[in-house]
């Protein structure tokens, strides 16, 4: 334990101080007698860091609801880590209104692509490994509660793809500016001219299928993108859009260099356009189909109690919250009067080697456990009282829960009522979406607007929580 204590003359009035994290080792308090003639009562504030050994145990989940707006596709087989197989199905939304020209007829049509979008950067593997894809129509709507065990057969036709096509998630072959300044990689997936000219047809008719996102699932259900071949490589696809192509002639007034006179004429030139008609987007039903099967190495490290966290899928991590032995701190350096002024919690987190660049995952998610699912089912975000979030420090090594203040203080209020369910926390992966807000004044305050679980990419994170450090800080003061 490592704990200051800073004294000062002050008004009777209790103060929030700034406060630190103190590591592991122990020392004399530090105390400063500064103003102490001005004023006949003191305030101290109290910063104890104490390293705990945290109760823990790892849980598997086999079975989890992997709907996401990123959709993995791809194969990899890594020793330490395990066999992972990934596709995915989802629904579509479609444009209300087509971006066509009235002047352009169905004979001018020439294609349609379904092109996946994968930002660079966003695999796990050999982005040289050759792959094929396979693109299908479903037949009928997908389950509301859809997991990773999801079994497509039924769902579509095998023996009518829509597309097919052969791929790497490596720029290497594109040109110098689009290898230097794209940020995609895209994978052009051809889908048949009949699509392409039926879909522009029924917007010319007006079919009132386009209005609503509902009545257009019934019409066409959605997609199924299956992993047809390879080995080596999982890609984060972020974007699925189906692009209509087209073509109209275009006449431009130019010199013609067959004059002698240096005469103008119009020459036709053959344009070409395209229009997004339709488009994977979070307000749609889209999950990944997940088969992990988790290597010997991490089931070792479990069954020698360690901690692993590992996406997509597979473990999490449960741990008692040790805030009885807080509250006891707490209570022992309680002078008359006490204020909380922060509790943060900080676990190291190690990454496992491996020879994939599988690293650990962003976010962490510490959420009492009675309330997991709900918390997901119900969308809710981190809440301050029962829901934390922490972020991967890469130069520490570690995931601080730094706004446990309110949580503490409803457990000291608690007294001798708490109870096992209050203690009872799970680490689960997720990611975080926030939006920055400005005021009048141009401040800006960022919130979080979604807290999912984390499918990104796969991860594997060894969690020491024999080493966890809690800084509780408080102040009192000392009424003569």
């Amino acid at each position: 334990m490592n704990s200051r204590i800073f004294k000062t003359g002050m008004p009777a009035v209790l103060f929030a101080a700034f406060s630190f994290i103190l590591f592991l080792g122990s020392c004399q308090d530090d105390v400063s007698n500064v103003g102490g003639s001005l004023a006949g009562n003191e305030v101290t504030i109290t910063v104890d860091s104490l390293a705990m050994q945290i109760e823990h145990s790892t849980v598997y989940e086999p079975v989890y609801n992997a709907r996401s707006t990123t959709k993995l596709l791809g194969r990899i087989s890594v020793p330490q880590y395990g066999d992972l197989d990934c596709s995915f199905v989802t629904e579509l939304m479609c444009a209300t209104k087509m971006g066509i020209p009235d002047s352009i007829t169905v004979n001018d049509i020439d294609s349609m692509r379904l092109m996946l979008s994968v930002p660079r950067g966003s695999l796990t593997g050999d982005s040289l490994a050759p792959q094929q894809l396979k693109v299908f129509r479903l037949t009928k709507r997908l389950p509301a509660d859809i997991t990773n065990e999801f079994d497509p057969a039924g769902y579509y036709d095998p023996s009518r793809p829509l597309g097919v096509r052969s791929y790497t998630l490596s720029a290497i072959a594109s040109g110098d500016t689009a290898f230097m300044q794209d940020q995609y990689i895209r994978i052009p997936v051809m889908m048949p001219k009949k699509f392409a000219t039926d879909s522009f047809e029924a917007y010319r008719n007006n079919n009132p299928i386009f209005q609503w996102p509902q009545s257009f699932a019934q019409a066409f259900p959605g997609l199924y993108i299956e992993q047809n071949f390879g080995n080596g490589c999982v890609g984060s696809i972020t974007g699925v859009q189906a692009f209509t192509y087209w073509h109209r002639t275009e006449m431009r007034y130019e010199k013609d260099p067959a004059s002698e006179t240096g005469a103008y004429h119009y020459v036709p030139y053959t344009v070409r356009d395209s229009v997004c008609l339709f488009a994977s987007q979070p307000e749609v039903i889209s999950s990944n189909m997940i088969k992990f099967r988790i290597s010997e190495s991490i089931r070792k490290l479990v069954a020698e109690k360690k901690s692993v966290v590992t996406t997509p899928g597979g473990y999490y991590v449960k741990i008692k919250f040790p805030a009885r032995q807080i509250i006891e701190k707490y209570k022992d350096d309680l002078y008359r009067l006490s204020v909380v002024s922060r509790l943060s919690f900080q676990i190291p987190g190690h990454e496992i080697k491996n020879d994939f660049g599988i690293g650990v995952v962003p976010t962490l998610l510490m959420v009492k456990t009675s309330e997991r699912e709900k918390f997901f089912n119900e969308n809710k975000i981190p809440d301050g009282k029962t829901s934390f979030t922490a972020t991967y420090n890469a130069t520490t090594g570690t995931y601080s829960f730094n706004n446990l203040r309110d949580y503490i203080i409803s457990m000291i209020d608690k007294g001798e009522g708490i109870t096992e369910d209050d203690i009872d926390f799970s680490l689960v992966p997720v990611v975080i979406s926030t939006e920055d807000v400005s005021s009048y004044y141009g401040n800006s305050t960022t919130y979080v607007t979604r807290c999912a679980p984390y499918i990104g990419r796969p991860t594997m994170t060894l969690l020491d929580l024999d080493k966890t450090v809690v800084a509780f800080t408080f102040s009192s003061q000392i009424i003569d």
